[in-house]
């Protein structure tokens, strides 16, 4: 007999807990254990830039996009998706310069606060986005203090925008290529 008498509490229980539970949620919650400046702060973190292409572009070409990872590409199976911080929406063909920012582009992969060690604008000829290295040809790398012997790092400190992340592509002269292309 007494088992209908704790169903009832319980069921009661349940009801104001289902309608109390969502206000002391909200009035509660502080973002978790995270720091609430840290995570507003990533949300100023970014870059931006202006890509210029010279030379011809390839029709070939279904895919232009910046993208950028965060260590170096020392062999093919470095190009992959865990190691990308960054990769834009497509940026049009057959344009002479394109500029770009992170806040207004925040790619299929977004930006947040780091260091990258290689950003670089891409192209490939299939017709579906691959990670595969052997589809993609870099056409154009960032260098950082106009030192052109390697790729340079891009800093991107907590509540952060960077500017002046330019990169120029010349289609008749395509950076040295990391391991794995074609």
């Amino acid at each position: 007999m007494k088992a209908p008498v704790y169903i009832f509490y319980v069921k009661k229980f349940l009801q104001y807990l289902i309608y109390f539970l969502p206000i002391i949620l909200a009035a509660g919650c502080n973002k978790g254990i995270t720091p609430a400046t840290a995570a507003e702060d990533n949300q100023t973190a970014g870059f931006s830039g202006t890509i210029i292409f010279n030379g011809n572009w390839n029709p070939e070409v279904k895919w232009t996009l910046l993208v950028v990872f965060k260590e170096p590409l020392t062999s093919a199976s470095s190009f992959n998706v865990f190691n990308v911080g960054y990769i834009s929406h497509p940026i049009p063909n057959n344009i002479k310069s394109f500029s770009f920012s992170t806040l207004q582009d925040s790619g299929f992969i977004p930006i947040t606060a780091g260091t990258y060690s290689y950003v670089a604008v891409a192209q490939s000829k299939r017709d579906t986005l691959s990670i595969n290295r052997a589809d993609w040809q870099i056409v154009g790398l960032y260098y950082a203090n106009d030192d052109t012997t390697h790729p340079g790092n891009l800093t991107i400190p907590f509540n952060t925008f960077v500017t002046g992340v330019n990169i120029t592509c010349d289609f008749n002269k395509p950076p040295v290529q990391p391991p794995g292309g074609n």
